[in-house]
This record gives structure tokens, sequence and C-alpha cells, in this order.
């Protein structure tokens, strides 16, 4: 442990801190993606070959695009496009149940153990909490050291078949494919390439299946998902229509990001932005319904280290002259606390 290291870190201040900043993000003005402004990152060489050389290239943009944009999109990822889209499926199925079986699967209900877990209805005030709901409907499993995934609320095999089974399968596929990405972010902070896998042996994820209801009009301070910056290591988001939108540190405003159905939309998070010292960034986004003529739906994968792991600053990313901002500290004792874990 580096003696510099500050003996304290308030996620809960942390977190009021970020909700009142969100409030003065001004959100009013979103320009069009420019040509490089999420830049595309091919990882198929690498995970072909698995060759030090292959690993180095793509590590060096995944290295900027964590410094300079916070977001990138992976492709060549060779994940089965019919699962992505399985999962779509499977996600309209369950949003068109009717209201009284999915609000028998409420997130924290009181007669259920398990926390942050099952569906949030439109206009919910959690992930984000914000002071207006959001204006999307939710369904969220997670897995970790202590929680498996029977341990989460299901809809019966008769209300919904095959739903459990096929969503298990596509969040243990998510699994196996934020796994293989791990050395890439090793060798991007010029890491040791298993450096993070000790940290990842049973990690703590959580898929959201996300419906955003066609919406005809709204206030100016009403979203999809209100701003926010993510707590993960990173997330991994399939999208098959617009609505995402990404600060672009860069060019200093808000950006309309673009749809490949093929890609993943990757982004850093705090605990990665903690763990790096600041040297990854963390970015804003949010997401806005549809006004057309098809509800939104998006399926983001939140990844993050062994929820008791205990991450001391990185040894590239800290010096005498840059000393570690944060305390060496789990995910349950730093961002857990945020997600109410």
């Amino acid at each position: 442990m580096n003696n510099s290291s500050p003996e304290f870190f308030d996620p809960q201040a942390k977190e009021a801190q970020l909700q009142h900043e969100s409030q003065s993000w001004d959100t009013s003005q979103v320009q069009a993606a420019l040509p490089g402004d999420i830049p595309e990152i091919d990882v198929a060489e690498y995970f072909t070959t698995q060759g030090d050389a292959a690993l180095d290239a793509v590590a060096v943009q995944l290295r900027s695009a964590c410094q300079e944009t916070g977001f990138c999109s992976i492709v060549g990822h060779q994940f089965p496009s019919s699962l992505i889209k399985r999962a779509f499926v499977e996600a309209r199925r369950l949003f068109a149940l009717p209201t009284d079986i999915k609000h028998s699967l409420l997130m924290d209900r009181p007669d259920w153990p398990v926390k942050a877990v099952g569906y949030l209805a439109v206009n919910n005030y959690k992930l984000p909490a914000r002071d207006k709901g959001n204006l999307n409907e939710t369904f969220v499993i997670k897995r970790d050291h202590q929680v498996g995934l029977e341990d989460n609320q299901w809809p019966n095999e008769d209300q919904l078949p095959e739903f459990r089974a096929n969503t298990e399968h596509y969040a243990g596929q998510m699994e196996n494919l934020a796994k293989r990405l791990l050395p890439i972010y090793a060798r991007a902070l010029e890491l040791e390439k298993n450096f993070f896998a000790p940290a990842f042996t049973k990690p703590l994820y959580r898929l959201r299946m996300t419906h955003y209801p066609l919406i005809e009009d709204k206030a100016a301070d009403e979203f999809g998902i209100a701003p926010h910056v993510d707590t993960t290591f990173f997330t991994l988001l399939a999208q098959n229509s617009p609505g995402l939108v990404i600060f672009s540190e860069k060019r200093r405003c808000w950006i309309h990001a673009p749809v490949n159905e093929s890609a993943f939309i990757v982004n850093t998070g705090e605990l990665l932005k903690q763990w790096s010292n600041d040297f990854f960034i963390s970015v804003k986004h949010f997401a806005n319904n549809n006004t057309g003529d098809e509800a939104r739906y998006s399926i983001p994968f939140f990844f993050n280290a062994n929820p008791d792991y205990k991450m001391e600053c990185l040894p590239t990313c800290c010096s005498a002259e840059n000393p570690p901002k944060y305390p060496p500290i789990s995910y349950l004792q730093s961002q857990g606390v945020v997600q109410g874990e």
C-alpha cells in the first residue's frame, strides 16, 4: 500500500456530488457525432490469434479511447448476432407482459431478500436516483460471489416460456466476452496482460433490459434515463435504435451516439476511473425515448470486479508526483453503496 493513499472514501458523498452536478448539466443542445467521436476498435485479430503484437496494437487504441472519450465501439468481438437479436426479442416479450405480472417482480419489494434486482415501472426514481422519474421500464438481474442467477426474480415459466433460460445464457456469454476484454484493458494500462484475472474470478455483473416507450412530448428536464455516469469497471451496451447521448470531452458538447447493431458500445465506469487514479475517464451520458413509430430498447451489461476485492491504485497510475487519490477499497465499500448493495 502506498503510504500517501487517502484513508477514507465516502461513496454517499460522491453520489450526492454527482447528483448535484447532474442538475447543472445543460442537455438542451445535442450535436450529431462526427467521425472519430466514438472510436471504433476491432478486436478480431487479437481474439483470433491471441498474439501479443495484436494485443498491444488494440490496447494502444483502447488506451486513447479511455483517456480521451471514455466511450468506444467494439467490433470483431465474435459474439453471435443471433444471441443479441434473441435478447431483444426476450426484452420485448417481457415488457409486453400484463402489468400485474411485472409488478409481482418489483425491485426492492419487502418480501424479496435480494436488493436491486427485478422490475422498475415507467417513471421510476432508481438507477439513477434523480428528482424526476426516468421514463423507462427496466428489468435487472445480477450475479456475484453471494448471489446466483437463481436468486433473482424471474417470471414463471408458464408466464414467459424460455425467458429465463435464454436470458441466463445471454448473460453468461456476455460475462465471457467481458473477461476476454480484460487483457486489453491491462495492456492499455501498461500492466501484464493477466493482471486483472485475480480480481475477476467471481465478478459482479448486472444485465439490464430497458424499454423506452414512445413519448410524444416531454419536458426539457425529463429523460428516458437521466444524465449520469456508470459505477462499473466498464459497461457493454447492445442497442438497435438511436437514443443514447454522451458528452464529448474533446468537443465539449453532447453528441448522439451512432447505432451499429453489430457492435457493442463500451464505456469506462467510476470503478475503473477510481482504480486507475483518474487516468481513464468516466463520461456522463443519458438516453431519450423515441418519438417515431417504435419504442426503443437497450440492453446494457454492467461489469465489475469481485465485490469484495480490495483495489489498490494501479502501479502504473501513481507515483511520487501523482500519489493515489483513493484508498484501497472494494466495490462493495465504494460504488456498491451507491447501487444499494
